[in-house]
């Protein structure tokens, strides 16, 4: 029985595998795993600390325009994470504006 076989037959056994093994088949899983070109990147996430020394403002100011709309943040794992696009409209003066625009 194959690696494949047994992977797909959902039994629950115990595996000894050699290293060189071992790499084979993280290399054959991977050979799989391709990003489709048409595929937007992934986004990318700042830290509220990030945040603060990329615009160069108090974490009053953070609070501020959060409670106000101008910058959003996104909860992960119980953290507060900020766009990187956004940020970098309100530092290059691409989003002005206490509505956002």
């Amino acid at each position: 029985m194959s690696f494949r076989e047994l992977l797909e037959s959902g039994v629950n056994v115990s595996v000894t595998v050699k290293l060189d093994d071992l790499r084979t088949i993280f290399k054959e899983a991977a050979g799989g795993l391709r990003l489709a070109p048409d595929e937007p990147p992934a986004e990318e996430f700042l830290s509220r600390k990030e945040v603060l020394a990329v615009l160069k403002i108090d974490s009053s100011t953070l609070w501020c325009w959060e409670k106000t709309g101008y910058i959003k943040s996104c909860p992960f794992g119980g953290r507060k994470r900020y766009r990187r696009e956004e940020v970098e409209a309100i530092r290059t003066g691409r989003k002005g504006g206490r509505d956002g625009r």
